[in-house]
């Protein structure tokens, strides 16, 4: 019988994500915006309490289409720092942003890391699995399901915070050793979890974890193409794809079209739908989650 997977630790994210701490008015502190919860979360290591800080995309919102609230607007107008990553609603609203408070200091979190092809199609040809198609020259901005690309941003987050509060500058390197190990600790449960797995194609319906196939060396099929359902010929394509590579978990993201992935369960036979949120602000526990799906998944 096909179930829904509803993993109690979703509901942990969820909650600690719609708790998460937001930017107040304290002269004493480093005032931070970030585009997204888990980068707030990575702040909030770094700066402690010598931070306050506000993500302008929460929990279950989505960054394509995402518009400020009044007072996410009234907060960003006291930031001294703002740490972009790379999410669709910066192109439109950074230039806002900027306007509305010309003296924030905006750093590039994602700066010198390296980035993956957004992939949204694969190319099939007599039912095997080619180079994947890529839609544009669009690269993929889930950076943030990368320990080691989480590492890099970390350090780059610290230097911006050390060079605005320098006072702090030895709080924030001493937080940063502790986050770095811990991104590390992280890291080799989620390889202990997946060691020995006896498959390692995996299906998501939005392309989302392709630094979790190319950090642990999977394969991420995706049922979006081009941020879009699948045309029928496509479809017929990935249910294909799924009976081939032994498919028995299909995750989809929090707010997705559960008819789709219902659809596509029915037709290839997948036993479980597993739902999460690609905003939470754990960050720790939405990558165990991660590499707990995919324990479940691969074996």
């Amino acid at each position: 019988m096909k179930k829904i997977v509803l993993l109690g630790v979703l509901m942990v994210l969820v909650l600690t994500a719609c708790a998460g701490p937001a930017a107040q008015d304290d002269p004493e502190k480093l005032t931070i915006s970030v585009s997204i919860l888990p980068q707030q979360w990575f702040v909030d290591q770094i700066g402690g309490d010598r931070v306050q800080t506000q993500a302008m995309v929460g929990s279950g919102d989505d960054p394509h289409t995402y518009e400020p609230t009044p007072q996410q607007m009234t907060n960003l107008a006291a930031s001294e720092l703002y740490f972009t990553i790379g999410v669709e609603f910066e192109e439109v609203w950074m230039p806002r942003f900027e306007s509305a408070n010309p003296d924030m200091q905006v750093v590039d979190s994602a700066a010198g890391i390296a980035l993956i092809p957004a992939l949204y199609a694969h190319d099939h040809a007599e039912g095997e699995l080619e180079d994947p198609a890529i839609i544009g020259a669009k690269t993929d901005p889930h950076i943030w399901f990368s320990p080691a690309r989480m590492k890099q941003m970390s350090q780059t987050m610290a230097e911006a915070m050390k060079t605005a509060d320098p006072q702090n500058a030895d709080f924030y390197q001493t937080n940063l050793e502790t986050l770095l190990n811990k991104i590390d600790t992280i890291d080799a449960e989620i390889r202990m979890q997946l060691e020995g797995s006896k498959r390692d194609h995996f299906m998501v319906v939005h392309p989302a974890w392709g630094y979790v196939a190319e950090d642990y060396g999977l394969h991420m099929l995706a049922v979006e193409i081009g941020g879009s359902e699948p045309a029928p010929e496509s479809l017929s394509q990935i249910i294909a794809l799924a009976k081939e590579y032994e498919i028995n978990t299909l995750v989809i993201e929090k707010g997705s079209n559960i008819r789709l992935a219902t659809s596509i369960t029915e037709q290839a036979g997948i036993q479980s739908i597993v739902e999460w949120d690609p905003m939470a602000y754990d960050w720790p526990q939405s990558m165990l989650m991660i590499a707990e799906t995919l324990h479940q998944a691969l074996n």
